[in-house]
């Protein structure tokens, strides 16, 4: 299956640089990007030398030796080579210095590195050489993300609650390209649902501890077609992640479809409960960094069910909120269904980020103390 995913990968390459050569360059920065980000995760797996021919592809095909260069820094950007990436973009801007494109690159290495006086400097001077660039735009919203958000990504969160849940069951609802859903563990029943990307030929990530069972199904779809129990084969799934469709009521009714199937030491995890600015959690996308309006599912469960757990990790780029002590008997959320998301749609994203963070009960990203607390309302089978 692994081969399966390099040679899938290989042809994106192939097809990103038909894009460029043909113009394209945002269609085709786009496809360079996911495939040199899942490239990493096949060359710590072992695949060092599949990989590299891949990435050898970009570097041949390109015309310049400034476009050379800003492949080069870019893959090892994505390789975590932040020092080197940073030499080599150096290195291009001495021949090209007023192309914007270095300077973004520039932002999000300094970033990495943790100067984030250096990366707004770069930002700012890509913003001036090309104020309507999608880019740099969306570099800005990471560059605030950063700053609110210090420390580890939501990833490490997730692959963190798996190695200490070791959950016998995974439930994935939204699978983008499938990152998230490739760090279940060797023993864990996997099933991933959506209805767009639930197609291994959709994904850019297979797990190498064996593939999870794809469901291509809306998920209203999936829990009216399937009882969860047969799925995964056991009573109640232990851990499950909901980062699907980016909306308020969407996201509530795949809470309440999940807890029917939860036990005492169950835990759902929820992308996106902590949007760094009111635009980018506006319900209908006009950015490329978006959350849509999850958050407003904190404050919602907050108040109609206060025998939960719930806090939000400040996790870059938008928070992972964190629920835990479920009811699968619980009928509160479904019985006032519509009137709890004709008052919560009602409601604006507050503009005061720290305003925000209590709203959504944002706890310090303190993995000890974290994990303490949710000890006293799961089992964490990981002995520390």
């Amino acid at each position: 299956m692994i081969n399966f995913m390099l040679n899938k990968l290989e042809r994106q390459i192939q097809r990103a640089v038909v894009l460029q050569k043909e113009g394209n360059i945002a269609c085709a920065m786009s496809e360079y990007e996911l495939v040199f980000e899942a490239l990493l995760f096949y060359e710590e797996l072992g695949y060092r030398k599949q990989v590299d021919a891949i990435r050898r592809l970009v570097l041949v095909a390109q015309q310049t030796p400034v476009m050379t260069l800003y492949f080069l820094a870019l893959i090892l950007f994505h390789r975590r080579c932040f020092p080197a990436a940073a030499e080599v973009v150096d290195s291009a801007l001495l021949l090209e210095p007023d192309l914007a494109m270095l300077h973004v690159l520039q932002a999000r290495i300094q970033k990495s590195l943790g100067n984030l006086s250096g990366a707004l400097e770069a930002y700012e001077h890509a913003q001036t050489l090309a104020p309507t660039s999608n880019g740099s735009r969306e570099t800005f919203f990471m560059l605030t993300a950063e700053r609110e958000m210090p420390g580890p990504d939501y990833y490490y969160w997730l692959q963190r609650f798996q190695q200490l849940l070791r959950p016998s069951s995974y439930v994935e609802i939204g699978l983008g390209h499938g990152r998230s859903l490739a760090l279940a563990g060797s023993n864990t029943v996997t099933i991933g649902i959506d209805p767009y990307q639930g197609a291994w030929e959709k994904l850019n990530y297979v797990c190498p501890n064996g593939p999870a069972t794809l469901f291509p199904l809306t998920s209203d779809d999936f829990f009216a077609r399937h009882d969860l129990r047969t799925v995964i084969g056991q009573e109640t799934f232990d851990l499950a992640f909901i980062d699907g469709l980016h909306l308020f009521e969407q996201a509530l009714k795949d809470f309440i479809n999940l807890e029917r199937y939860a036990g005492k030491n169950s835990v759902i995890l929820i992308h996106d409960c902590l949007p760094i600015a009111p635009i980018v959690a506006e319900r209908e996308r006009c950015t490329g960094f978006w959350t849509g309006d999850v958050w407003r599912i904190i404050p919602c469960l907050k108040a109609f069910r206060p025998d939960l757990e719930i806090v939000t990790i400040p996790a870059k780029p938008s928070g992972l909120g964190v629920v835990t002590n479920l009811d699968a008997t619980s009928t509160v959320l479904a019985d006032n269904y519509d009137e709890i998301v004709r008052y919560y749609l009602s409601l604006n994203c507050p503009a005061d980020f720290n305003r925000l963070r209590v709203i959504c009960n944002v706890v310090p990203a303190n993995e000890e103390s974290l994990f303490d607390r949710l000890g006293k309302t799961t089992h964490l089978r990981e002995n520390k």
